[in-house]
């Protein structure tokens, strides 16, 4: 997607209307001149840098990734896999899909409260241990094919048979 710099300005001085806040008050804030903001509301390129612009996001309460994405100026990154533990609390893990760790920290944080999955000491400052779940590949499937012998392969296979039984350990599949 290419950037489209006037849709930009457009989302930031809607954002602005919306919450009733005038680009003197706006500039103010965040330590620009109330032209700077007008020029960049109306599509001209702003002589404002990062701060800037971080800061005017912030007093608009606009999430910079979800802009920059919806803009085309950053591509959306892929969730991948995380393992969260809760270092404070016994043998409490989670798995979850997350843009990086500390997305995957927060969200599990924030549903293990929500929820009241787990009792926290909340005179300790809660912990937690991310850490990145590796995506099997083809090649490590072969690599435990080579490993699996017939008996076993077949016992995998009829333990998520329907017509297996977990406590004899037989298949009545072909009975």
């Amino acid at each position: 997607m290419k950037f489209d710099y006037l849709k930009l300005a457009n989302i930031i001085k809607t954002r602005r209307n919306e919450k009733g806040i005038s680009t003197r008050k706006l500039a103010e804030k965040i330590g620009i001149s109330h032209a700077e903001i007008s020029r960049f509301e109306n599509g001209l390129k702003p002589s404002f840098y990062l701060i800037p612009f971080v800061k005017m996001c912030e007093e608009l309460e606009l999430d910079i990734e979800d802009l920059l994405i919806e803009v085309g100026l950053l591509s959306e990154m892929e969730d991948k896999k995380y393992e969260v533990k809760v270092t404070n609390v016994n043998e409490d893990y989670f798995e979850i899909e997350a843009r990086n760790q500390k997305e995957a920290a927060l969200i599990v944080a924030k549903f293990v409260i929500e929820n009241e999955i787990i009792e926290i000491d909340t005179t300790i400052p809660i912990e937690f241990e991310v850490e990145e779940i590796e995506e099997e590949t083809e090649e490590d499937f072969e690599e435990d094919d080579d490993e699996l012998d017939a008996e076993s392969f077949m016992k995998m296979q009829c333990e998520n048979c329907k017509h297996y039984c977990p406590y004899c350990g037989k298949c009545s599949l072909g009975e």
